[in-house]
């Protein structure tokens, strides 16, 4: 029995894999992986050299089963393994909608069932997880969990009724803050630099501010003042997106996402 299988190797699935290998969390030959039909896991085994599964049910049987698979195909996939999961294997869900008595009632209401849900940079050891323990697991258990998340970034354990809303904010803002960075780049591109200036500018700036912010424990708005000096060039930008309403964008796009129904 390996210690770690994981069901489904694409973006999510793949980003989380290459983080716990990068980690040493877990060596190659001690993860069992299955993916769908894109070969997208074959792919990775090349790269990283764990153990190929034939079937997901060949996958179900380790001690910890990490399901990196949609919510639209989560319950054909539960149903697939349920009797290859035993009243002591940890499940691990990575899917975003799913609630925990949704998996119950497919594998049982004995299960030791955990909703985490990372973000892409789980990949280079700099993620973002959000946790939801289920009531079977024991103290230990819980630690463990935790422990393999914190291997790839920090983490924080939440109540169920909140953990979509925080799954939105760090599982979604990957893709907003890329977009944010390359309108950066775009504006230095427009105002004469190269492309390869403007990004590195505008992602360096990003990780600084928000180092800044982490290890400060600065409000944001008192490290935004302190840029802003009277009449300056920054207050005169900062206007501007107020006045495009980019703080109103934001929020909105976060509230759509975490009401979206898969």
């Amino acid at each position: 029995m390996k210690k770690i299988g994981l069901i489904g190797a694409g973006q999510m699935g793949g980003a989380l894999l290459k983080g716990l290998l990068e980690a040493n969390y877990i060596l190659p030959e001690e993860i069992i992986v299955s993916g769908g039909k894109s070969g997208t896991a074959k792919a990775l085994q090349e790269e990283l050299h764990f153990v190929l599964g034939q079937t997901n049910v060949e996958v179900a049987h380790s001690d910890m089963v990490i399901l990196a698979v949609t919510p639209k195909i989560m319950p054909s996939v539960l149903t697939e393994i349920k009797d290859a999961i035993s009243k002591e294997t940890l499940i691990i869900s990575l899917a975003a909608s799913m609630e925990l008595k949704e998996y119950q009632d497919i594998l049982g209401s004995d299960k030791k069932i955990v909703r985490a849900i990372p973000n892409t940079p789980v990949s280079i050891k700099a993620g973002m997880t959000a946790i939801t323990f289920g009531e079977n697991l024991t103290e230990t258990e819980c630690e463990l969990v935790n422990g393999l998340f914190q291997s790839v970034g920090e983490t924080v354990v939440l109540a169920e009724t909140k953990i979509n809303s925080a799954s939105t904010l760090s599982g979604c803002s990957p893709a907003f803050i890329a977009i944010f960075i390359e309108a950066l780049a775009d504006a230095g591109v427009l105002n004469g630099l190269s492309r390869e200036e403007a990004y590195l500018l505008a992602e360096q700036s990003l990780i600084g501010t928000a180092k800044m912010a982490l290890l400060s424990g600065k409000h944001p708005g008192a490290i935004k003042d302190d840029v802003c000096s009277p009449g300056g060039t920054t207050i005169q930008g900062v206007v501007t997106l107020e006045e495009y309403g980019f703080r109103n964008a934001v929020i909105k796009a976060i509230n759509a996402s975490t009401n979206h129904k898969h």
